[in-house]
């Protein structure tokens, strides 16, 4: 009987010891798993280098033949500068013929409202005489034979200057409608001048003398490698301690060695799956990420499209 209670003695005192050890370990987990959300000063995320703008299309608005590309990879050009020349054939010629005609047209206006200054001057003779006439009927010194066949000349040739000046009306509108076939013409040769649509540095240019190109084909493209910004991804355990206006250490990927110093400028609202800057595919599956965007205060040396280490600042 005395056996017996002292095992459950020893049984009670070891249930003690087990429970308040438990509770011990319990308050020292709490303990340390609160310090060390305490101690998370900075968080790190992956990020790739891209331009601010985006990247600009080369591409025509015609369906040609590539005569000439004016330009290689690498070259920096302007907006509005050409690119890549394709074969005219015959719009060059089109374009003289449209304005021949135009200018003929010109030519006739010019030479029809010389016609109609001498008309007017003729019916303020034709109206002179017919004033001397009527005056010199109304002293019995000319007959009214005379004064009527005035008065007819005069109206006659007030009649063939209306009709003059309704015939340059309708040359006038045979002009402009002439100006916007010429201005068509113009237009169609000018699409024949591929032209950077922005300003920015060549890359993956694929036009080449002899080439046939349509509408559809991308020719090139052309980056604004000026004041780039990083693109990064910030693991969702961290999503709700990023916020816009934290300083950012750039590093090279593996390395320790800062290469710009910069600021968060952009956080995406909602969560997003990991993207291929994330190489392992484990990572890509276990959990998501907020992307933000950083601009930098030194960005020369940085390379478009470099993968990098982003430590960002959280307290």
């Amino acid at each position: 009987m005395k056996k017996f209670i002292s095992k459950i003695c020893a049984i009670s005192v070891l249930s003690i010891v087990a429970a308040c050890s438990s509770k011990e370990d319990k308050n020292t987990s709490e303990r340390s798993d609160k310090a060390i959300l305490q101690e998370v000063t900075e968080v790190k995320a992956i990020g790739k280098v891209i331009p601010a703008e985006t990247e600009a299309i080369i591409a025509s608005d015609v369906t040609g033949i590539v005569d000439q590309v004016l330009v290689k990879e690498g070259d920096s050009v302007r907006q509005g500068q050409v690119v890549v020349v394709l074969k005219k054939d015959n719009i060059t010629l089109d374009v003289r013929e449209s304005e021949l005609q135009l200018q003929n047209l010109k030519e006739q206006n010019k030479s029809l409202l010389a016609d109609i200054e001498k008309a007017e001057i003729f019916a303020k003779e034709l109206q002179e005489k017919y004033e001397t006439s009527k005056m010199l009927f109304a002293q019995n010194a000319e007959t009214r034979e005379k004064m009527d066949a005035d008065y007819s000349s005069w109206q006659q040739q007030l009649t063939t200057i209306k009709g003059l000046k309704h015939k340059l009306l309708a040359q006038q509108q045979s002009e402009r409608e002439q100006a916007v076939k010429v201005q068509k013409s113009k237009n169609t040769a000018e699409s024949y001048l591929i032209k950077a649509v922005k300003a920015g540095i060549i890359t993956e240019l694929k036009a080449m003398p002899g080439q046939h190109i349509n509408t559809t084909e991308v020719l090139g493209k052309i980056i604004n490698t000026t004041n780039p910004v990083i693109e990064a991804e910030v693991d969702e355990l961290f999503a709700n301690d990023i916020r816009s206006g934290q300083k950012v250490f750039i590093l090279p990927i593996g390395r320790k060695d800062t290469l710009a110093i910069g600021s968060i400028f952009y956080t995406d609202p909602i969560l997003s799956n990991k993207s291929i800057l994330y190489e392992s595919a484990n990572e890509s599956e276990d959990r998501r990420v907020r992307r933000i965007k950083i601009n930098m205060e030194d960005n020369n040396i940085l390379v478009i499209n470099a993968k990098v280490d982003c430590i960002i600042q959280i307290k």
